[in-house]
């Protein structure tokens, strides 16, 4: 099963044991489902965090999403003059 890491391998600065290394946040990796009940929910694991999301379950949550298009605003470059009087 394909999932992706949470920030929470870093804030608690453990490494993975079948990894051998921390994962970065956002790190996409494949796990058994076994692991995944363990790391993905906070009460079946000692350090009541979740590790990892399954990777469908956040797509799903983009397509959600809506964007909003930010159109750029354009100013016209005013040269400001003054006289002097002598």
């Amino acid at each position: 099963m394909k999932v992706i890491a949470t920030n929470k391998y870093e804030e608690l600065h453990l490494r993975d044991s079948e990894l051998q290394r921390v994962p970065t946040e956002g790190e996409t990796f494949e796990i058994s489902e076994k692991r995944f009940e363990l790391l993905g929910n906070a009460e079946k694991n000692p350090y009541r965090a979740v590790f990892v999301k399954k990777l469908e379950e956040i797509k799903e949550e983009t397509k959600e999403i809506e964007t909003a298009k930010k159109e750029p605003k354009t100013e016209k470059a005013v040269k400001k003059t003054t006289k002097k009087n002598k």
